[in-house]
């Protein structure tokens, strides 16, 4: 062997530093991976006027993972749409999983059970080897088939109420190890990325001691989703905040409600063997409100009279979303805001004889520190359809979640966001069936191992709205190729520019918009963290044209159009002396219209007539009819 110059030694040495650097901030990343959990109701989608929230209503760039809430499973151990009319007729879990085609590192989670599910179907599943083994395969299957990234378990709760059994602690284990060990096993086989797999777990100590095997569930999941909120029920005799930080008393041996809060929980599970990296703390977008027995009486403890007034959205005795609050407070002066202890818990606010305890942004941001300065995994909102999506209160969309989001990053100094890939449609059936509670129904989900936060905008790439008929819009940008790993940590990638060459559209907030002077385009604007509101542009699908009104596209004659499109421009032939129109029919397509994100329900009612797009001497607006989306709700099938 021929002897290494001091050159060569020196340059081999720079070398095995830096790989030791790198291989130690990997480690550091796999154990400090900071997740935005946001889970959607799929029947927020019934909300009547403006609180109707669908899959189009998420910001692909606001959360790291996605869980959608709820499906279930059957008999015969498959798992299944839990709303087969939203979840596959009108492309529920296409539009969800296609939010992916925005961010590339957004994992999108089904979740399965809630409270409505029970423990009737679980316990006998999980206590028979062969059902949790057809159980497993078909899981595998039906993740795969509609795009999803993992699987969020939530069984409330095993050993505890109607059709449970003292053994479901460990026969529910047994099935988290099966499923684990299956995903592990189809990922090496087909070379995709392992399917991730989380659980909905409680904060109650009695429920995680009799129904959570918690050593053997933290050695199989990718985390938990804690279900930090809800200590105290509407239905208690006193009211309370239903989810604070810290104890409001003092810890004594008779003092049980000092258990009642997010710190001792987190404590709890880390003595129980939960790995504090997989812990996900749970943060409200809802509030729960009472009666008063006395509107004289109004501090925490005072007697109540049973749940609060439902909200007009939400529906909903004892509850309401934090769009329903903060409009409450805005436009009505009789509310008083009380906030006693801002470091153990949110304000709780008391209108006559109506009283509510809610997460404001300044306790989302406590909670998200206290998850960053304990190292934890992350932080999970139930749900993303409750916060004020819309900014009508603050003037700026998702206030709770973006507070926390904002300040769980810059406590880990980490920057802003991420999202994920595509997903294929699936054929519509035609069953429907309406959800049940608004609350109490959840999943979680989270992200497969490591995840890199790619800031790469290619040039002239395609962009497709997450729907079953890929609408195209011209992305010009600059490439920009910094795939970053970032302290393990997921940030969000930038959304690709989508400027119109004809025109020099401004976002003036987030949503859709109709293009200015062709009524077959439209922009979504959506907020990016360093670029601020970046409009995406697209086209409807043949003989549609966007509706406002419906923010889809949507037939012709549903829509004011006052811009002239390429489909009806005056067609002029000159002579000597006169100009006259061509009266004549230019071209007749027939085109079969399949549902899509962009299509409304009204179109795909009418998807098995023809349209022919005919050309006109003259551009002549089309009138809607008057009735929009909770019109069509109730239409015949």
């Amino acid at each position: 062997m021929l002897p290494l110059k001091h050159g060569a030694i020196t340059r081999i040495l720079i070398l095995l530093t830096l790989m030791a650097i790198c291989c130690n901030s990997l480690a550091l990343a796999a154990d400090n991976n900071q997740r935005v959990v946001c889970y959607y109701t799929n029947w927020s989608v019934y909300r009547p006027g403006t609180a109707k929230f669908t899959p189009q209503n998420i910001n692909p760039y606001l959360c790291t993972h996605l869980i959608y809430s709820f499906g279930g499973f059957t008999k015969e151990n498959t798992l299944k749409p839990y709303d087969k009319y939203q979840d596959i007729e009108q492309g529920g879990f296409a539009k969800f999983t296609g939010l992916k085609t925005y961010n590339k590192n957004l994992k999108t989670l089904l979740a399965i059970g809630g409270w409505n599910e029970g423990s009737s179907r679980f316990s006998p599943l999980v206590a028979d080897a062969e059902r949790r083994s057809q159980f497993v395969r078909n899981a595998i299957k039906f993740l795969r088939q509609n795009h999803f990234d993992g699987l969020d378990l939530d069984w409330e709760y095993p050993a505890f109420r109607d059709g449970s059994k003292p053994k479901d602690r460990e026969n529910y284990a047994q099935l988290v190890q099966e499923l684990r060990e299956e995903f592990e096993r189809e990922s090496s086989k087909t070379g995709r990325p392992r399917l991730l797999l989380t659980m909905a777990v409680p904060a109650g100590t009695e429920y995680v001691e009799k129904g959570y095997d918690v050593p053997k569930l933290n050695k199989y999941l990718d985390w938990f989703n804690l279900l930090t909120y809800d200590y105290h029920s509407a239905y208690e005799p006193a009211v309370n905040h239903h989810s604070p930080l810290f104890s409001l008393e003092e810890a004594s041996e008779y003092n049980f409600d000092s258990e009642l809060n997010i710190d001792y929980s987190i404590k709890f599970y880390l003595n129980a063997g939960a790995d504090r990296e997989k812990l996900v703390l749970g943060i409200p977008t809802y509030g729960r409100s009472y009666t008063l027995y006395n509107p004289d009486a109004t501090d925490i403890g005072a007697p109540a009279d049973g749940p609060g007034e439902q909200g007009d959205a939400t529906r909903e005795k004892g509850y309401l979303a934090y769009y329903e609050i903060c409009s409450n407070l805005k436009e009505q002066s009789d509310w008083t805001v009380v906030q006693p202890n801002p470091k153990a818990m949110g304000p709780y606010a008391y209108n006559g004889n109506q009283w509510v305890g809610y997460d404001d942004e300044a306790i989302a941001r406590r909670k998200a520190k206290y998850v960053a300065e304990n190292k934890l995994g992350g932080i999970m909102f139930w749900s993303i359809d409750n916060d004020d999506f819309r900014g009508t209160c603050h003037g700026k969309p998702y206030p709770i979640i973006e507070a926390a989001k904002e300040a769980l990053l810059a406590s880990t100094d980490v920057g802003v966001n991420d999202i994920v890939p595509a997903s294929r449609p699936r054929k519509p059936s035609r069953s429907r069936s309406r959800p049940g509670s608004t609350s109490r129904n959840r999943v979680n989900t989270d992200n497969n191992n490591e995840i890199k936060a790619s800031f790469k905008t290619s040039q002239g790439r395609k962009v497709a709205r997450p729907s079953r008929i890929q609408h195209t819009s011209t992305a010009t940008t600059t490439t920009t190729d910094d795939s970053l790993y970032i302290g393990g940590r997921t940030t969000t990638p930038q959304p690709p520019t989508t400027p119109d060459p004809g025109a020099d559209f401004k976002c003036a907030d987030e949503g859709f918009f109709p293009h200015p002077r062709d009524c077959k385009k439209y922009f979504w604007c959506l907020d990016s963290p360093s670029l601020g509101l970046v409009a995406h542009q697209f086209t409807c699908p043949s003989g549609l044209v966007f509706n406002k009104l419906a923010d889809s596209c949507d037939y012709a004659r549903n829509v004011i159009c006052e811009k002239q499109t390429p489909s009806t421009m005056t067609t002029t032939t000159s002579t000597t002396t006169t100009t006259t129109q061509v009266p004549t029919a230019i071209s007749s397509t027939t085109n079969r219209v399949r549902i899509t994100a962009a299509i409304s329900r009204n179109t795909y009612f009418n998807r098995g007539t023809t349209t022919t797009t005919t050309s006109t001497t003259t551009a002549t607006p089309n009138f809607l009819d008057g009735e929009e989306e909770e019109e069509e709700e109730e239409e015949e099938e």
